[in-house]
């Protein structure tokens, strides 16, 4: 089973979201109601911009779907499987941090010890030491 291109695809979608993300950041509500000229927004504003490029993945990923579906090549695979629910849930944790006021980095949930920035360093530490040390893993033991 070759998936290196398809990896590779995978991975530029992630990055191409990071651009995007970092460029919506520096944006305010306010801004969803200029009107922009690109197409994708069919003569409205950037809020039917964002309506449109996130029904445009919505309905790019089910023919996506299909199309492995057809072939008879659903993502059987239990860690290709995972690997989409890591990254659905860490969107979810990145979901909660955009456009929060940065101050509330310090504030604690009721009846929890950190606070917001302490959980996102602690998200971040552990998946590093985690893969670091599996791989590492892996490695040595494919030596043997």
């Amino acid at each position: 089973m070759t998936n290196t291109e398809s990896t590779d695809l995978a991975l530029k979608l992630l990055r191409q979201l990071r651009e995007s993300v970092e460029r919506l950041s520096a944006l305010g509500d306010a801004d969803l109601d200029f009107d922009t000229s690109h197409g994708c927004a069919m003569g409205g504003s950037l809020r039917r911009l964002l309506i449109h490029n996130a029904e445009h993945d919505h309905m790019h990923a089910g023919q996506v779907t299909s199309a492995r579906f057809g072939a008879k090549a659903m993502l059987e695979s239990e860690l290709g499987r995972l690997t989409r629910e890591l990254i659905r849930e860490r969107a979810e944790l990145v979901g909660q941090l955009l456009q929060m006021d940065d101050a509330l980095l310090e504030a604690k949930a009721p009846n929890d010890e950190w606070s917001v920035r302490e959980h996102v360093e602690h998200v971040l530490y552990w998946e590093k030491d985690s893969m670091d040390t599996v791989v590492g893993e892996l490695r040595e033991a494919a030596k043997d």
